[in-house]
């Protein structure tokens, strides 16, 4: 348990971005039903930062929270 502790420590110093890389990189790894493709994993990467980048920029469309749970109330009855 000790070197798990020293993982998570060190996962916790790195800027945002990577931790995040790293828990899908762990969750994508940890999944038996599928394999770990880098060059999905690459796409995904790029997609999020366009998104961060948009919402930084103001230039993100976004959707009222009310619209959004009553697209997935059609959906999923």
């Amino acid at each position: 348990m000790k070197i798990m502790s020293g993982v998570a420590r060190d996962a916790l110093e790195l800027p945002p971005n990577q931790r995040l890389s790293l828990a899908r990189f762990l969750l994508d790894v940890s999944d038996g039903e599928t394999g770990f493709d880098p060059d999905a994993n690459e796409a995904w990467e790029e997609e999020i930062s366009q998104r961060i980048e948009k919402i930084r920029n103001d230039t993100a469309k976004s959707i009222p929270l009310e619209d959004v749970f009553a697209n997935l109330d059609r959906r999923f009855p």
